[in-house]
């Protein structure tokens, strides 16, 4: 994690060294999570017997690239950024060939909130875990907007999401499954939001996320198709995204922070 003196460069998100340093100083439990991760991506994608094709590898990196990032979150590492946006460019056409569209749109979404901030303005990641804290830590900190104003924020970006998901794809592009596909862009949207401004709240978004990621994929998975195998290895990925997430309750700095907010609140300092 980088000190308060550091600075972090447009040249440094870019440069694969750079990246490599955020490996460092991880826990061994997420050193382990990221090895048996890729043994199981790896498997899944080319060791079932399915064909090997463009589709197979563009699925193979993009789950690299996304189980790699969200390890590196859990750590409060910038693993976000090239690593985010190489992930999420891969599995929006992917979710597009699956009739999946809110779930495309919701990786869109990653990419403009998790990892452009962190490609325009480096200083986004500077010192991250001094900013996290969960929503109701904001008035302790003393901060412009309290409690009550994320709340309602939370709220009103899960219903506009859900509600206009849901109309598009009913009235518009009449897809398999608008439910499931809703539900996952308002709880995703929801987590991408709360992890933008840093609240700790985001883990359990992810979690309820993670649920209807595994749900929505399950069916797509079950729905079969020419692209059948490119959808068992996101649903892979998105059970392993959801075991790490519900690790991370137990052993993220995202959630064991309060000597840091005590110390702020106690210095006034945001």
């Amino acid at each position: 994690m980088q000190t308060s003196n550091e600075t972090i460069s447009h040249w440094q998100v870019l440069n694969p060294f750079w990246y490599a340093e955020q490996f460092k100083g991880w826990t061994r439990l997420s050193y382990a999570l990221l090895t048996i991760g890729l043994i199981i991506i790896t498997y899944t994608s080319f060791g079932m017997g399915n064909p090997i094709n463009s589709m197979t590898f563009a699925t193979f990196f993009a789950a690299i690239f996304g189980w790699t990032t969200v390890l590196g979150l859990k750590e409060a590492k910038p693993m976000n950024g090239l690593f985010g946006l190489l992930s999420a460019a891969i599995y929006i056409y992917v979710a597009w060939l699956h009739k999946n569209p809110a779930d495309a749109v919701l990786q869109l979404t990653y990419v403009v909130l998790l990892d452009i901030p962190v490609l325009v303005m480096p200083s986004w990641v500077k010192n991250t875990d001094q900013h996290v804290r969960f929503i109701h830590e904001t008035d302790i900190r003393g901060e412009k907007h309290g409690k009550v104003f994320w709340y309602s924020v939370v709220a009103l970006v899960a219903i506009i999401a859900f509600a206009a998901a849901y109309w598009f794809e009913t009235q518009v592009l009449h897809t398999p499954r608008p439910i499931s596909d809703s539900l996952v862009l308002g709880t995703g949207l929801v987590g991408a939001v709360l992890t933008t401004f840093r609240f700790s709240e985001s883990w359990f978004a992810w979690l309820l996320q993670g649920i209807m990621q595994i749900t929505l994929w399950g069916l797509t998975v079950a729905a079969g198709g020419a692209f059948g195998a490119s959808a068992l290895v996101i649903l892979v990925t998105y059970l392993m995204y959801f075991a790490n997430d519900i690790l991370a309750l137990a052993q993220s700095s995202w959630f064991h922070h309060k000597a840091i907010t005590a110390q702020l609140a106690q210095s006034h300092v945001k």
